[in-house]
């Protein structure tokens, strides 16, 4: 991929085989960074700012006006492709690129902004389809960074605005409902374009332009064939959009879409190029079939004397006044229907902002209420661990003896049943001794007295 610039010093950066190079005006090629998977080029003023992408989770910048410098920009995430750079009106650069998303389909959408140096990246958006043709951005002089963007699951054109002075994405919009591809956007002094291929039963190139709304979408190519190749072209200070359409090869002037003038494809170069605050891709018409203007032959001084006649100059004729026509009942509700739809357009756009700065604060409470919170600090429980485990010994202790006393009671009370058994038992031996004993003389005696 080989990018032109304009530039006193320098004439393009390519990336060949892995290595991103910068030639000079000269013809010398210095190597920046091996292994790069993708790169993306802005001039801003003198300044060449260069991002080298990796298959990793960082990429390398590089800027200056002759030395280049290099700088790491650490990414969150590992990074997934289409990686565009644009500048904006206050001298920022603005980094897009996909990041690959651990869980749903498609990719996140991130977005990250430098001025004196690189910020936080942000999520535009997730579940993106992460192709480089997906994904166009450009700044307009209204003050706002516009971004296009394609959706994973149908291609639907989904449509945002950054505000550089609350740093927020507004909602999405959908522009196209149909499977949509290749949006690009060209700002120019007056409008900003936004051209776009949608998929039906041939590919098609649409357009629609920014003034203070966005105008009613119109069809470039004819529709009888597939396009393909989309490029632009600015001579002369006019903007052409050329394409590719079947065999055919075709160009139109911005606002005349109609007015297509078919031409010849081998004519004409395919590059890409720094083309204002973005990189896009552009026409140039070889060398070779550049029409040269003919000088104008110079007539002497003495063929332009003529003899002096007075003539008397014929009345100029009085134009007619054209009658104005009045609008159709059908152009009158068309204008009418699209008055309504831009004033909705913008309301919703001014709500999702609304919406979004009331997020964006409730984010920084929360961030502030997680700075600012502390936990307690914890109680220091060993002295009553210590005092538990005495009393769990001491309790054990007093259930052992106890166990031991009842043990010994038991024994006790056994041996006194024993003993009062035999007492018992000894008393009995006693009385029937004492009933078979023969009575004395004298008991007789006394007994009959």
């Amino acid at each position: 991929m080989l990018i032109k610039i304009r530039h006193p010093k320098f004439s393009c950066v390519e990336l060949r085989d892995g290595s991103l190079v910068i030639h000079s005006m000269q013809g010398k090629a210095r190597v920046l960074q091996e292994n790069v998977a993708d790169v993306a080029v802005v001039v801003n003023g003198e300044a060449v700012r260069i991002v080298g992408f990796l298959d990793k989770t960082y990429a390398w910048y590089f800027s200056g006006t002759e030395d280049l410098r290099s700088e790491r920009i650490e990414f969150d995430q590992l990074y997934g492709g289409g990686g565009r750079l644009i500048n904006d009106g206050l001298g920022n650069s603005h980094l897009f690129y996909f990041a690959k998303q651990s869980v749903g389909h498609g990719a996140q959408l991130r977005h990250l902004t430098f001025s004196d140096q690189w910020g936080i990246a942000q999520t535009v958006s997730i579940n993106v389809f992460a192709e480089r043709s997906s994904l166009s951005a450009s700044w307009n002089s209204d003050g706002y960074v516009h971004l296009v963007y394609c959706g994973h699951s149908h291609q639907h054109l989904l449509y945002r605005v950054y505000n550089l002075e609350h740093r927020l994405w507004s909602g999405a919009v959908v522009f196209s409902e149909e499977r949509c591809s290749n949006p690009q956007f060209i700002p120019t002094k007056e409008r900003l374009y936004l051209f776009w291929q949608e998929e039906k039963e041939k590919t098609i190139l649409r357009v629609r332009h920014k003034e203070e709304h966005w105008s009613p979408i119109t069809r470039v190519s004819s529709g009888k064939g597939h396009v393909s190749n989309v490029g632009y072209s600015f001579e002369n200070d006019q903007w052409k959009v050329l394409w590719g359409e079947e065999s055919g090869f075709y160009a139109a002037h911005f606002d005349h879409w109609s007015d297509r003038k078919a031409l010849q494809r081998e004519d004409f170069d395919y590059v890409w190029m720094v083309e204002g605050m973005h990189t896009i891709a552009v026409y140039e018409e070889k060398e070779d079939v550049r029409e040269v203007t003919p000088e104008p032959k110079v007539i002497p001084q003495t063929a332009l004397v003529e003899p002096a006649v007075e003539s008397i100059p014929d009345p100029e004729p009085v134009p007619e006044p054209t009658p104005e026509l009045e609008p159709t009942p059908q152009e009158r509700a068309q204008t009418k229907r699209e008055s309504e739809e831009a004033k909705l357009q913008a309301a919703f756009v001014e709500q999702a902002f609304r919406t979004l700065q009331e997020w964006e604060k409730v984010r920084e409470e929360m961030a502030h209420w997680k700075r600012e919170f502390r936990l307690p600090e914890p109680l220091d429980l060993n002295p009553l661990l210590t005092r538990v485990e005495r009393l769990e010994r001491r309790i054990l202790s007093l259930q052992h003896s106890h166990e031991q006393s009842k043990k010994l009671w038991e024994e006790n009370f056994a041996q006194v049943e024993q003993g009062i058994t035999r007492t018992k038992n000894r008393l009995r031996d006693l009385e029937e001794v004492g009933k078979n004993k023969e009575r004395s003389l004298w008991q007789r005696v006394l007994g009959r007295g």
